[in-house]
């Protein structure tokens, strides 16, 4: 026999946001606490509204199946003295246990010989099992803010009014936040206020929407959105797809009734970010299109928590506030075209940037130098474009509409961009400064164009740097500034738009103006600093790129050439690290890797341990061994097909030829003693091997690489971690 479950958090209004995060730790909660405790179940399902978060379990069973479970007890040794008589260890296992002494056994295991025995579990009833179950779930529900309003610790999002739960027609004593569940929920606060009594669990949602409560979200935003776009349509337009806006809007509203508005047409010479997000941001309207021309239309839908009576009140009084709000803008708008550009670049000059390190004006003419030279290495063409922005993109920050009207602070570049424009300033130079702060977040999109990418990259670079200069490095969960999250724009502008770039010579530029304005710092430490930051960031974004952990070292460890003959970090540049560890990872897969690897660190482990100088290269008139010539014609081969590929970055390419060596290398440790008396002799076969392992780490660190037996010892310690 199936039963049917209820169970309802009843609270004061939660702000939307935090809403469906708290309905997926609930259903997981039960779901995963029921299969703990064994009581089998069909479905579930979720529902939540602004003043409830709401769990059905559907085909519940009425009790938990009876079970044996087998425990093992001490070893024999200890189970028992020499003389066979049980010992206190024994005893107390059993009566630990519940059972009789002649219920135990002997078994042998991989460990030796211990005692079991056979524990017989009587299932419990469902309406016994699951009260302390759900009470633990809701009160470990976690949100971004909770509060406390009890004499305890007890906290939850907003304080919990009242409780539901029950088990077909019975209520389940289930007792929380002071509370003990019952079987009356609460209709909507306005339109149904008071209690909504459950004669059984299945009529909560015919109940609740016969007292105004939508408690379905699902059915709720489909009904929002329904009206919505029929509004918009009535009014010539589509409305603009927002599905964060229609989700705030779901948890708003209890019983969601939209409505059409008009603002003043005069308003629409406003950028059309300033309108969306004084309709969006303050009020939580959605704007409305013309499908026509792409601009919007006087025109917005609102919605309400309630029904339709008094709408046209309701109408008039958010046309009020919204006109109010817009009034404000235009008035901000006004005053800033007023400002020349040459006025707006000097304001800067009264803005700190970051304490000790000057102002906006000189960190512009900063971010103008750097923007010459990442475009000088990235997009030649642009660097005029990115120059220039440089100059012009922290300008809107004094601007009325940015300094002054706080609630468009999240517009910054975007309205620099429109005073560029209307100052004559070129598209290009406006794009980029539009761009310039793209990505704004982790997945939101990158700068389209070069000199917006450039610009984006510069900014970050110069932010990154001169924190680390001020010494307000981030630590553990502690980044007040944000550097990690400029850190990561620069990291996914370079991958995501396979951009290469030396990412250490840009650190040495963007921090070489810093280091000139205070010769006390401590140079040398800082540049370790920010080596150690950017190849931290590029490791997170390898491995949220799906590269194994063995395969991203590998690639990163890596001593790529420079044309001085030196070598480089193999995370320099990060794009190109990214396109090494995809080659190495779907090698992985051919069943040449394993013995690659294996030579590699053979190779690897005899130059470890070597004493001699290695730098000069091996004397090919001191090899004479025909082994020692075959590995000198695989590398000179090896070499000569690889270079072109490494050029065109071919990576798999490059493995594939870096495997003709494989052979050679066999036979040459087969007939070849390395470690030779004579020393000449031993340093030219080193030297030998130091270029074999050498064509391998211009990609690859392979010892960094886990293959066969490694990959179970390594699994065994992460298991047992």
């Amino acid at each position: 026999m199936s039963h049917h479950l209820l169970f309802e958090i009843g609270a004061e209004e939660i702000p939307p946001s935090y809403i469906e995060p708290a309905l997926e730790q609930l259903e997981a909660g039960v779901r995963e606490g029921l299969a703990e405790r064994h009581l089998e179940f069909e479905g579930t399902r979720t529902f939540g509204a602004a003043r409830r978060l709401t769990i059905e379990v559907t085909g519940l069973a009425e009790r938990q199946p009876d079970r044996d479970e087998e425990v093992v007890g001490p070893n024999v040794k200890a189970a028992y003295d020499p003389q066979g008589n049980p010992t206190k260890a024994l005893l107390g296992f059993c009566q630990g246990r519940g059972v009789d002494l002649s219920a135990v056994r002997r078994i042998v295991t991989a460990k030796g010989e211990y005692v079991a025995v056979t524990v017989h579990h009587v299932g419990k009833p469902a309406a016994e099992v699951v009260p302390p179950l759900l009470a633990s779930v809701a009160t470990r529900l976690q949100f971004p803010k909770s509060m406390r309003w009890l004499d305890d610790d007890t906290r939850f999002a907003r304080p919990v009014r009242w409780l539901v739960a029950l088990l077909d027609a019975d209520v389940l004593p289930v007792k929380a936040f002071h509370l003990e569940a019952g079987r009356a929920s609460q209709g909507h606060r306005f339109l149904s206020p008071g209690p909504v009594e459950l004669a059984h669990a299945h009529e909560y949602l015919e109940l609740l929407d016969r007292a105004h409560v939508l408690a379905d979200h699902r059915e709720r935003r489909a009904r929002l959105e329904s009206q919505r776009d029929a509004l918009a349509r009535e009014a010539g337009g589509k409305a603009v797809a927002d599905d964060e806006l229609t989700a705030i809007d779901t948890f708003l509203a209890e019983w969601p009734t939209a409505f059409l508005g008009s603002l003043d047409a005069r308003y629409l010479d406003l950028p059309r970010e300033v309108i969306v997000m004084a309709l969006r941001e303050h009020q939580r309207f959605f704007a409305v299109d013309d499908p026509a021309s792409g601009k919007l239309l006087p025109k917005f839908v609102a919605v309400r928590d309630g029904d339709d009576r008094g709408l046209d009140t309701v109408r008039r009084g958010n046309e009020a506030v919204l006109a109010a709000r817009l009034e404000d803008a235009d008035f901000y708008w006004k005053t800033d075209l007023k400002r020349p550009l040459n006025v707006q670049i000097e304001a800067l000059q009264g803005v700190v940037w970051m304490e000790g390190r000057g102002s906006l004006r000189d960190k512009a003419a900063r971010l103008e130098s750097l923007c010459e030279w990442l475009a000088g290495r990235l997009a030649p063409d642009a660097a005029k474009a990115a120059r220039r922005a440089a100059l012009l993109c922290k300008t809107d920050l004094t601007s009325e509409m940015i300094g002054s009207g706080k609630e468009y602070a999240a517009l910054q570049g975007t309205i620099g961009s429109y005073y560029a424009a209307r100052a004559g300033e070129p598209e290009d130079v406006c794009r980029a400064i539009a761009e310039h702060y793209q990505p704004r977040g982790a997945g939101e999109a990158l700068p389209a164009t070069d000199a917006g990418a450039v610009l984006a990259m510069a900014d970050r670079l110069d932010h990154v740097a001169g924190a680390f200069v001020s010494a307000k490095v981030p630590t553990g969960s502690e980044d007040p500034l944000g550097v990690r999250r400029a850190g990561n724009g620069v990291i996914r502008i370079l991958m995501e738009q396979s951009r290469h770039l030396d990412l250490y010579a840009a650190t040495m530029e963007s921090t070489r103006p810093l280091f000139a304005a205070d010769p006390e710092l401590a140079q040398a430490e800082i540049m370790k600093q920010l080596g150690d930051f950017w190849r931290s960031r590029i490791e997170t974004a390898l491995d949220e790129r799906g590269a194994a952990y063995d395969v991203r070292d590998a690639a990163l460890e890596a001593r790529p050439p420079m044309p001085d003959g030196r070598t480089r970090p193999g995370w320099n540049d990060p794009s190109d690290a990214l396109d090494r560890a995809r080659a190495l990872g779907l090698f992985r897969n051919d069943r040449r890797f394993e013995p690659l690897v294996v030579l590699f660190k053979r190779v690897d482990n005899i130059l470890k341990a070597t004493t001699e100088s290695l730098t000069e290269p091996y004397d090919r008139g001191v090899l004479r061994d025909p082994a020692e010539i075959r590995l000198i014609a695989a590398l000179d081969r090896a070499r000569s097909d690889s270079d072109p590929l490494w050029e065109k970055r071919d990576y798999a390419g490059v493995l594939n030829a870096l495997l003709g060596m494989e052979e050679p290398i066999h036979h040459f440790f087969d007939h070849v003693l390395v470690n030779a008396e004579e020393q000449r002799l031993r340093v030219n076969r080193l030297r030998l091997l130091a270029a074999v392992r050498g064509m391998f780490l211009r990609g690859w660190d392979l010892s960094r690489v886990v293959v066969g037996a490694e990959e179970g010892a390594v699994a065994g310690v992460q298991r047992s971690g």
